[in-house]
């Protein structure tokens, strides 16, 4: 395995051109939420803008349209029993934290692999909804037209993808083979949550395919940390960045690291998370600044 380390990192984030505007940093829509988890789309949706994606819009439940934006003033809320859906506007989804796996969240994440074409971000109750209805094929599909997409499953939810693979012994399996047969079942980059994630590029093409992240702590253990993951990717994904899947695990953990400085590993929660993220850019930008200085 490859590891994911500050080195890597540096080269994938760019300095801001100062004739810029928000629609040069991408559009990224979340679709998350429901009345009994609200949080997971409000974590979501910040960790997408302090990831620095110039537009966010998160479509949700008309009930819960107040409470998003009261949570989030800068995000541009969709209500999500609109009947016309344009995907095509985006450059980035963000699909299922929070999400619940009734029906018509089905029908979402149906309508999203049908016709979405921009980048896509599986988590969550999408995965949940993919591995109860037995999608898995559709999501390759997507896959193999070319669409860059990701998955983010922490092992019960890998375990779930993977229920119907006669031929894998789930339970006996080391995590990076799990890793590798998400790959070959789904063909999405797979990014399997947990201590040191495991990230498989979609676009790898190397003979070593599989990276380890190199930052984090047990204090991350927490409600809304993957939240506040997914919410990462899709806002580095909707500014083109490449690899933004490893980039944003190496800054989730990053930023966690930061956060446990002054909050220590015990009382670390989420929104730490989420608001440790600009100084985890800012010390990747100062320390390949430094390095160009040289």
């Amino acid at each position: 395995m490859k590891k994911i380390t500050d080195e890597l990192i540096m080269n994938l984030i760019p300095e801001r051109q100062a004739e810029s505007h928000k629609g040069n940093f991408g559009r990224v829509l979340v679709i998350a939420g429901s009345p009994m988890m609200t949080g997971a789309c409000i974590l979501c949706s910040r960790a997408a803008l302090r990831s620095g994606a110039g537009l966010v819009y998160a479509m949700v439940p008309k009930e819960i349209m107040p409470q998003i934006q009261v949570a989030v003033p800068e995000v541009i809320i969709k209500n999500r029993d609109d009947t016309v859906k344009d995907y095509s506007y985006y450059d980035a989804i963000v699909m299922g934290p929070g999400l619940t796996t009734d029906d018509a969240a089905a029908q979402l994440v149906d309508d999203v692999l049908e016709r979405a074409e921009c980048p896509l971000v599986l988590d969550a109750d999408a995965l949940n909804i993919v591995a109860l209805k037995g999608w898995q094929d559709r999501v390759k599909d997507r896959c193999l037209r070319g669409l860059a997409t990701v998955i983010t499953p922490h092992m019960g939810e890998a375990e779930r993808l993977l229920k119907d693979d006669k031929d894998f012994d789930f339970r006996g399996a080391e995590r990076e083979e799990v890793l590798n047969e998400l790959y070959d079942l789904i063909g999405a980059t797979v990014v399997l949550k947990g201590n040191r994630t495991l990230v498989r590029p979609m676009f790898g093409g190397s003979l070593d395919p599989v990276y380890v992240n190199t930052t984090g702590n047990p204090g991350m253990a927490t409600a809304g940390s993957g939240d506040v993951l997914s919410g990462m990717m899709g806002g580095l994904l909707g500014q083109n960045i490449k690899n933004a899947a490893m980039a944003s695990v190496f800054l989730h953990g990053l930023a966690g690291d930061i956060a446990s400085e002054t909050k220590g590993q015990y009382g670390l929660i989420a929104g730490d998370i989420v608001e440790n993220i600009p100084e985890a850019i800012m010390n990747i930008l100062e320390e390949k600044n430094g390095l160009q200085d040289l």
